[in-house]
C-alpha cells in the first residue's frame, strides 16, 4: 500500500520552507517515479513534511545537494542523508559502462580515467580492463581524500569523504 505525504505546514511562515518543501516533495516522486529509485524507500518520518523540515533547517548547506547514498544507500531517513556539493553528489552516482567503472579503449589499450568536477583526470592506460580500473579506483580515493581535506569546516562530511578515501 501507498504511504501518504502529509504536509502539516500548510499555512505556515518558516525561514526556507519553501526550498525545503521542494527538497521534500522531488526525492518523494524520485522514489514514486523513477524507475531508477525502485530499491530505494523514504522513512515513515519523512513523510510527514514538518518531520524533515526539522532536519532540513538543523543540515542544509546552501547549493548543496541532498544525498543517501554516501552515509548509507537506499533510504532517505536522517541517519543515511546529508548534504553535499555537486562535486561530491556526482562521485557517487553510479553510471552504467560497457567494460568497467573508469576504464575506456584508446589505441594503446585501457585508459583509466574519470570526470570530477567537470575535469576529465587520466591515470594512465594499461594492457588490461583489470590494471586500468585498479588505476581508476586509486586516482579517485586520491581525489576524493583531497576533498576530504576541502570540506574540513563541515566535519560529518569530511569524515565520510576521508573513510571512503581509505
Amino acid at each position: 500500500m501507498r504511504k501518504v505525504k502529509i504536509n502539516d505546514l500548510i499555512g505556515q511562515k518558516l525561514t526556507d520552507k519553501e526550498k525545503a518543501l521542494r527538497v521534500w516533495h522531488n526525492f518523494h516522486s524520485r522514489v514514486l517515479n523513477n524507475s531508477n529509485y525502485a530499491n530505494v524507500t523514504i522513512c515513515e518520518e519523512w513523510y510527514v513534511f514538518s518531520n524533515f523540515y526539522n532536519w532540513y533547517i538543523d543540515n542544509y548547506v546552501a547549493e548543496w545537494h541532498l544525498d543517501k547514498d554516501i552515509l548509507g544507500g537506499d533510504e532517505y531517513s536522517p541517519s543515511n542523508c546529508i548534504f553535499v556539493p555537486r562535486e561530491v553528489n556526482q562521485l557517487f552516482r553510479v553510471v552504467p559502462t560497457s567494460l568497467s567503472t573508469g576504464v575506456a579503449v584508446n589505441h594503446k589499450g585501457y585508459q583509466a580515467q574519470a570526470t570530477f568536477d567537470k575535469k576529465v583526470h587520466k591515470f594512465g592506460t594499461y594492457p588490461t580492463i583489470e590494471e586500468a580500473h585498479a588505476a581508476y579506483v586509486v586516482g579517485r580515493k586520491s581525489y576524493i581524500y583531497k576533498l576530504s581535506q576541502q570540506y574540513k569546516a563541515y566535519p560529518k562530511l569530511s569524515a565520510v569523504l576521508l573513510q571512503k578515501s581509505q
